[in-house]
């Protein structure tokens, strides 16, 4: 589980990641960065019905993208908040190419600021 303190829950911080942050995709995952002043990391999910229909899969891929979120906590030196949508097809991967394809996005993107 993905621990409270690394969780981008409010609506506000949401909209702040969204009007000041940077955007960045791959053909399974669209993210949105925002640097924060804190010294740790948030991550925010958007699973949308139009992607999943039902509630069972939405949660099921959300939880699988915590817990990547969790093991990847320790390849961001930085503070960031980040916002992860799925897209369609990223609901046939795997647990493996899920978590490599999000790792590609958010260290080589987020980390190295290679928009």
């Amino acid at each position: 589980m993905l621990p409270r303190i690394n969780r981008l829950k409010s609506d506000e911080d949401f909209k702040n990641v969204f009007k000041n942050g940077k955007t960045s995709e791959n053909h399974f995952f669209r993210i949105k960065f925002l640097k924060n002043r804190k010294n740790f990391s948030r991550f925010g999910f958007i699973i949308s019905a139009k992607l999943l229909k039902k509630a069972t899969a939405r949660n099921t891929l959300k939880r699988r993208l915590r817990m990547i979120c969790r093991y990847l906590l320790k390849d961001l030196k930085y503070g960031f908040d980040i916002v992860i949508w799925p897209k369609k097809n990223s609901t046939s991967l795997n647990y493996k190419n899920l978590t490599d394809y999000l790792r590609e996005l958010i260290v080589y993107k987020v980390v190295n600021n290679k928009t």
